[in-house]
């Protein structure tokens, strides 16, 4: 009997094929656009945190339990060198990076700009990612003397190109104020304006001699197999050495955490808003089906079909018209998604604006095979609540009455 319920709730679904149909590429566009702006989305994020990880944060960072509050140079990682050779024998650790920071004021004789000094080693240092965005000049591969890599928008700002001289003031061990003059040998455009603005590179030799330290490390940078157990890592070195902070980039940049923390949440909630604009439509399209088939269903239940087949026949006929675009609007995002995600998005157009925000101006779409089980369910669970009102309506129907007034 259930068999017949089932068949004749399909059968009323394309007894009127232009209603039937309007609905079912409402579906079908809703979920496309749905799971695509999610994919999208998606992407975008996860290409932000994976772009900022790689370029200034790295997965666990290791310092001078005091360092971070004050940046004072004379909180130096004691024993660094140990601490080095010790992680790299460490298994779960792919690259390890060793510089020396200090904070202080970049000038020019335009302008001036508070700025982050890096001092680095291009020889062992593999963890620098700037490298790739360098558009003038190179890395530290020239013989001059104190030479520094700076950010486009920097460069900007001082008003100064390629092989300008600029000077740098900042703090050294012993609290005084001291610095040194240095020649642009290369210049960086990454995703980031503000990085861009707001970071340079120098040899850490040249920067440890200026500072009064020549062994100075101040930052060591650890990245692992597995980002998501950068935490658990982050403990093992605590236990290893408790004398040093470390730090997760959870810790480090809290903006960052709370993006990829609430990135889920985010998603599912663009679908939920379409989900919901759905419900009505299709709740709107059942009622007036019911309404139109009044004198029908009268008639069904005065010749014995009981509330019970009668709520069943609406609950398919709704369920069957909401699922019947599903399949197809999955199936297209999925194509959608593939595609752009070999292709990519060209966002070029709104570099700038992106920029201030750390996004790439190409954004490659992606979406996990859960997401798309999910939204499935999600929308499965949506027909059957679209479908519960209609479906009690037609138990109201007085069969005598309904059959009455249409006579």
């Amino acid at each position: 009997m259930i068999f017949n319920i089932i068949k004749l709730g399909w059968k009323n679904v394309w007894r009127n094929p232009t209603r039937s149909g309007v609905v079912i590429v409402a579906v079908l566009l809703g979920t496309w656009a749905g799971v695509f702006s999610a994919g999208f989305f998606n992407g975008m994020v996860q290409d932000s945190l994976n772009n900022q990880i790689e370029l200034s944060v790295g997965h666990i960072q290791v310092m001078h339990p005091q360092f971070d509050d004050l940046y004072n140079p004379k909180y130096q990682v004691k024993n660094a060198e140990g601490i080095i050779k010790t992680l790299q024998s460490e298994p779960y650790v792919k690259d390890i990076s060793a510089k020396s920071v200090v904070t202080g004021l970049a000038q020019s004789t335009r302008n001036s700009f508070g700025v982050t000094v890096n001092g680095v080693d291009p020889k062992s240092d593999t963890l620098l990612a700037v490298k790739k965005y360098m558009t003038q000049g190179d890395f530290f591969s020239t013989d001059r003397r104190n030479p520094i890599v700076i950010g486009q928008k920097l460069a900007e700002r001082l008003g100064i190109e390629m092989r300008s001289r600029m000077v740098l003031s900042f703090q050294d061990v012993d609290g005084e104020i001291t610095g040194g003059a240095f020649r642009v040998a290369g210049i960086f455009d990454s995703f980031s304006n503000q990085y861009d603005e707001s970071t340079v590179f120098v040899l850490r030799d040249d920067l440890n001699q200026l500072i009064g330290s020549e062994d100075a490390i101040h930052n060591i940078r650890i990245d692992t197999d597995n980002l998501s157990r950068a935490d658990i890592y982050a403990q093992r070195i605590r236990r290893q050495f408790p004398e040093v902070e470390v730090k997760t980039w959870r810790d480090i940049s809290p903006e960052l955490r709370y993006i990829f923390d609430m990135m889920d949440v985010s998603l599912y909630m663009v679908m939920i808003i379409i989900t919901i604009g759905l419900i009505f439509s299709i709740i709107n399209t059942m009622l007036m089906a019911v309404l139109e088939r009044t004198r029908e269903l009268g008639m069904l239940r005065a010749i014995g079909m009981d509330k019970g087949r009668t709520f069943s026949m609406i609950m398919f006929e709704t369920f069957f018209l909401t699922m019947a675009g599903t399949p197809i609007g999955l199936l297209l995002s999925w194509l959608t998604i593939t595609y752009f995600a070999h292709s990519g998005i060209d966002l070029s157009a709104f570099s700038e604006g992106l920029g201030e925000y750390g996004f790439s101006t190409i954004i490659y779409p992606e979406l996990s095979f859960a997401y798309y089980m999910n939204i499935t369910l999600m929308i499965a669970i949506a027909a059957l609540l679209s479908a519960i009102y209609p479906a009690i309506r037609t138990l109201k129907l007085n069969p005598v009455q309904a059959i009455r007034k249409f006579n």
